[in-house]
């Protein structure tokens, strides 16, 4: 049986795992307009968010809860078969500017 998600049907395994990994149904629809589209190989499109796809856009606020997930849709009938973090995206820690680093490094000419 397929629950509808706007307009995409969505698998009773994918509306599993929305509610095992905590995934809201409107971070599912962010991703399907904004993810960065990849075929696998195997009969399915994967919409992947990074930081890069939400740069300028509404959602930017969001980018540290939003990195990494990664909803897979059917490319046969448009069903959503599951949704997932990609804990490799997820987990990275955006790159800050030390400023002892800075300091050791600074040139006075």
């Amino acid at each position: 049986m397929a629950v509808m998600l706007d307009s995409l049907p969505l698998s009773e395994h994918a509306r599993q795992r929305m509610h095992q990994r905590a995934i809201k149904p409107w971070m599912v629809e962010v991703a399907l307009g904004f993810g960065e589209r990849l075929h696998d190989g195997n009969g399915c499109i994967r919409h992947i968010v990074t930081d890069r796809v939400l740069e300028n856009t509404p959602y930017e606020q969001f980018k540290e809860k939003l990195r990494g997930l990664c909803v897979v849709v059917s490319i046969a009938d448009g069903t959503i078969v599951t949704v997932e973090w990609l804990y490799k995206l997820r987990c990275k820690a955006p790159k800050r500017f030390s400023a002892r680093r800075s300091v050791k490094n600074f040139r006075w000419f």
